[in-house]
């Protein structure tokens, strides 16, 4: 179940106007089929057409009972209202320099054809309702590719669409000769914004709690006694105690392809309140002595099988540990403080984007990855969301506090539509194969 390839030949090619290979729903997609080897024959005929599917496979390794392969697969598009025939007759075309053009244009669909999406496929392997009017209002996901393994089971699943030429011809004997040419496309559904230049924001409220005696005038370099640090590791409540709200900012959607720096924004609320009353009118520094900010990537699929569905879902990381950026600064990195202060974007102090972030986790290790995004989707055997999951460590009189958050996360489509690279299948190599579903 591999990738579908680009093919081209001097027997047949496809090119595209503009040199386009990425589309939104409802766009036209314009080009001509085009021969430059030579041929004669009393009659042939070309078509062009356009395909879309999401498709996916797991392959379950059961030792010395073989394997069992399950398989899951839509297609988005009917084929005879997507296709377009664009010749039949003789053919002529001259050995020295000849060559033949035909040209086509063909709309992207708004969205799946229900005809297309319900033909020999049930519901209880769709995780999106397959009803008529339903599949009506589903948008066209967006191209994708994963895999991955879990212990005796590997699996991989993708979305693509690509142009189908194919030319039919006839040969003396009633025999057929069919040679055929292939682009693939990358089709954005119908609402993928421009580059997005701003990006919705949540806030959330640390509180944070540091107790030390350093925060006494004049002690803040060291030089504690012993009964000191012996009341700090016991958490005495005689030890000076500075309380605040840490105030954090962060994306709720972010955007794949763009590289604008991600907003972060940190801002300290001092709660007088519940600060001890001897450092309370003494103002308080507080630094980000380090971040991580990671981006949890969750996808699922489901297969067929003989009575019910099998699934597979997989978790992986991508992100960026910080330290080492906030460490190479020649200044500490102080956090704006009180009511009155603007917060402060680190996620634009320290150039993090998108296309910072790299794999994370054991798995990377073990097996090349990169980190490619894809957009948050739900079609009809494949999910793909995603969380945000950051760390900071933040500093008063020498003293650390930790605070962390995970939140859900939207990444929406790029308006470029990048291709996903091509990835040979892996699968566990069976002594014995046994198809099920």
């Amino acid at each position: 179940m591999p990738q579908t390839l680009a093919q081209a030949s001097p027997n047949l090619e496809i090119l595209l106007d503009g040199a386009r290979n990425s589309y939104r729903a409802g766009d036209t997609i314009s080009g001509r089929v085009s021969r430059t080897a030579p041929l004669v024959a009393s009659h042939a005929r070309l078509a062009i057409q356009l395909c879309g599917r999401t498709k996916s496979k797991m392959v379950v390794s059961r030792g010395q009972a073989g394997t069992s392969t399950y398989r899951g697969r839509f297609n988005l598009f009917n084929s005879e209202r997507n296709k377009r025939d664009l010749f039949e007759g003789p053919i002529h075309i001259e050995a020295d320099g000849g060559n033949q053009d035909w040209g086509f244009t063909l709309t992207v669909p708004s969205g799946p054809d229900p005809s297309a999406v319900v033909a020999g496929n049930d519901q209880k392997f769709s995780y999106l309702p397959l009803g008529h009017h339903d599949i009506q209002t589903h948008p066209l996901p967006p191209v994708f590719y994963t895999s991955g393994f879990f212990i005796s089971t590997t699996y991989h699943c993708f979305v693509e669409y690509f142009l189908e030429a194919k030319l039919h011809i006839s040969a003396a004997g009633g025999d057929e000769q069919v040679q055929r040419a292939v682009v693939p496309l990358s089709i954005l559904p119908l609402s993928t914004p421009d580059i997005l230049t701003e990006f919705p924001l949540t806030k959330q409220s640390f509180l944070c709690r540091i107790s030390t005696y350093r925060f006494t005038h004049g002690e803040e370099a060291g030089g504690l006694s012993l009964g000191q640090k012996t009341r700090e590791f016991f958490g005495s409540s005689k030890v000076p105690q500075f309380t605040f709200s840490l105030q954090v900012e962060h994306p709720v959607v972010l955007q794949v392809e763009n590289s604008i720096n991600i907003p972060f924004r940190l801002l300290v609320l001092p709660d007088y309140d519940q600060t001890s009353e001897a450092i309370r009118d003494s103002p308080h520094t507080v630094t980000l002595t380090s971040m991580t900010f990671e981006i949890k990537v969750s996808t699922k699929l489901i297969c067929r099988g003989t009575l019910s569905p099998h699934t597979a879902d997989q978790t992986r990381k991508v992100g960026a540990d910080l330290k080492s950026a906030i460490d190479q600064r020649h200044e500490p990195i102080v956090l704006p403080s009180g009511d009155k202060a603007e917060p402060l974007d680190v996620g634009d102090l320290l150039q993090l984007n998108l296309t910072s972030l790299i794999s994370r986790g054991v798995r990377a290790l073990l097996k090349r990855q990169t980190a490619r995004l894809y957009p948050s989707f739900t079609t009809y055997n494949i999910k793909n969301a995603h969380k945000l999951r950051w760390t900071l460590t933040v500093m008063a009189a020498g003293v650390t506090t930790e605070v962390s958050s995970e939140a859900d996360l939207t990444l929406l489509p790029g308006p470029l539509g990048e291709l996903p690279p091509y990835e040979e299948n892996e699968e566990l190599p069976p002594p014995v194969e046994k198809n099920e579903g």
